[in-house]
């Protein structure tokens, strides 16, 4: 079986859309998997017998007309954007989903918001994001400084802007913290405004890292912030609790599901609580090395039963191979 995987996100591995697809071709056993950028404008080298378009808004248009051209299924893989946008009424990112044989997603509940947007069932399949454990983490004990990731390239979605207001305002508190935002410039006017507003705050660096300088990021850092104003189910996440970091989320779709299942081990924030951010971080400042090993190791146990590679695999697969059969009946 070959599946032609399109996306825009494949030549910047900086992105956890890129994350994900790197850890889907190595997991999922048994299927050629070929990665077709999403402008490709050559012939495949052979006829794929799925189309799989990562993401509606960014691959869909291009995979739903590659699976055209070669008259075998087309399966989406629903963004947090994508989601959004329908609700919304968007009708290039609707026509895309109504095209496809199935869509899958992070959580369950997206398919029910699906089906209200549509007025009728979807062809919804979960796929939870899959992460890998560590064996083994180095020590780590909280400095006078509390450090903050925020691991997310830069474009209005994930809104930067809001994380270094949070962290001017907490500084003026008196919370010694820095800021380091990592990610690719994504929206050239915004990333300039980001550039301009960091400039301005001495506790805030911009930077980029590739997914093999990432854990070494995630392991400097005390903990790591998800300020996004919708999210499909946030790599950065998974891999941050991997890592042992800290994590706080802003309180939006995704997020929301992601940190509600059982056991989840970061925090939901709402926007507007800035007690409540002073709280949580001062309390990370003065974490005992025993808070942060239980911590961690539940942390653990969450991502093993929830979030496993292989399980993400499985169900990816199972998706695949349906879609294929039920076009070949």
């Amino acid at each position: 079986m070959r599946v032609a995987l399109v996306s825009n996100a494949l030549a910047q591995p900086t992105r956890g859309n890129h994350t994900t697809i790197q850890r889907w071709i190595h997991h999922v056993n048994g299927i050629e998997i070929v990665p077709v950028p999403a402008d490709a404008t050559t012939e495949l080298e052979a006829p794929p017998d799925l189309v799989n378009g990562y993401h509606a808004l960014n691959g869909g248009l291009a995979a739903r007309r590659l699976a055209s051209r070669y008259a075998c299924p087309l399966v989406i893989n629903l963004g947090g954007t994508d989601l959004f946008a329908c609700l919304q009424g968007d009708r290039a990112v609707a026509e895309v989903l109504e095209a496809a044989d199935a869509i899958t997603g992070a959580f369950p509940a997206f398919g029910d918001r699906l089906d209200t947007c549509f007025g009728r069932p979807m062809p919804y399949a979960t796929v939870p994001r899959g992460i890998p454990v560590p064996d083994d983490l180095p020590p780590h004990a909280p400095g006078r400084t509390l450090h903050v990731l925020l691991p997310a390239g830069l474009r209005p979605v994930k809104d930067p802007m809001f994380a270094m207001d949070l962290a001017e305002r907490l500084a003026e508190r008196g919370l010694p913290l820095d800021l380091r935002i990592l990610g690719p410039e994504l929206d050239c006017v915004y990333a300039r405004r980001i550039g301009e507003r960091a400039a301005g705050l001495a506790f805030v660096t911009l930077g980029e890292a590739g997914p093999d300088e990432m854990p070494a990021a995630y392991r400097q850092a005390d903990v790591v912030w998800n300020t996004s104003l919708h999210e499909g189910g946030s790599n950065a996440l998974l891999e941050a609790v991997a890592q042992g970091c800290a994590v706080y989320a802003r309180d939006i779709a995704g997020n929301h599901e992601l940190m509600h299942e059982e056991g989840a081990p970061g925090v939901l924030f709402d926007a507007a609580d800035l007690d409540g951010a002073e709280r949580f971080h001062r309390a990370l400042l003065t974490e005992t090395e025993a808070t942060r090993a239980a911590r961690i190791a539940n942390g653990h146990a969450w991502l093993e039963r929830y979030h496993d590679p292989a399980a993400e695999a499985r169900a990816l697969e199972r998706v695949w191979r349906s879609a294929v059969e039920r076009s070949r009946k």
